[in-house]
């Protein structure tokens, strides 16, 4: 059975204490799939360039990166650069990997015209060159598992032009455990899980079924939204939202940690 982990790329995740406790799972004899976000690194680099980072807000609230011509390529660089790092430090444990930084593993469509807020007042935004998933290759990720190579998969797509397009690394995680029909999606970021209130990490809320999303989504904040709607996309049997900064993360999440969302008849937990 395989499974699905994603390591977020914000500002906070620990890198090397998931790889470490990752490659310990792998050699034991476990199939991972490994996907990786690369927010903070596309802004650091972006920074050193001198190149303004961007975002975009939709009428709903959501903030997200504005990804024009200049910043796809920077993004594009700053993924490859996490996607090799990640790969250099599995291999350093004794892990066979397959790093996918090109757009090729991931298809999408580009989003022609965004409609956002700028300044108060609605607008469209039509350069920007971020994507909605619209597959994966299961082929090439099942013959990597098969001949024994774990993949580590950075959140770049190719759309219907051939362009190198920015996607969700959380959504692309979600299409990786369902396309896979894996077992288990992991998210591993900077917070303990979903938590209640954003601004007390002891309001963890520790289990819920699919069937109740909905009412975990009306207070989710942020990028927790995505995280959720991932939760919804992936269609498998278990979800975990966790913590990357704990000593052993993935031992952590798989004991209890974080937040963890059943299929709905899989389990019954403590609810909100």
């Amino acid at each position: 059975m395989t499974n699905v982990l994603k390591i977020g790329g914000g500002a906070g995740v620990d890198h090397r204490a998931v790889i470490r406790n990752l490659a310990e799972r792998i050699q034991a004899g476990e199939r991972w799939v490994l996907v990786h976000g690369t927010s903070a690194a596309a802004n650091e680099l972006a920074t050193r360039l001198g190149v303004p980072v961007r975002t975009i807000t939709s009428p709903g609230g959501h903030v997200s990166r504005h990804t024009d011509a200049q910043m796809i390529g920077i993004y594009g660089m700053a993924a490859a650069s996490v996607n090799q790092q990640l790969c250099a430090e599995l291999s350093g444990y004794g892990v066979r990997v397959a790093g996918l930084t090109g757009p090729t593993v991931i298809s999408a469509q580009r989003k022609q015209a965004i409609r956002a807020i700028q300044n108060g007042r609605p607008v469209v935004i039509r350069d920007d060159f971020s994507g909605r998933i619209t597959g994966i290759d299961r082929d090439l990720l099942e013959s990597l598992l098969d001949a024994g190579y774990t993949p580590v998969i950075a959140p770049l797509a190719i759309g219907e032009s051939g362009e190198s397009l920015n996607v969700d690394g959380d959504l692309v995680a979600a299409t990786a455990a369902h396309t896979l029909n894996a077992n288990l999606l992991m998210i591993l970021s900077n917070v303990p899980g979903l938590l209640r209130d954003v601004n007390d990490a002891t309001s963890l809320v520790e289990n819920f079924t699919l069937y109740e999303i909905e009412r975990y989504e009306n207070f989710a904040a942020g990028r927790m939204k995505k995280k959720l709607l991932a939760a919804r996309e992936a269609k498998v049997e278990q979800v975990i939202l966790a913590d990357s900064r704990l000593e052993n993360p993935i031992n952590a999440a798989l004991t209890g940690a974080g937040t963890h969302i059943w299929q709905e008849g899989q389990h019954v937990g403590h609810h909100a």
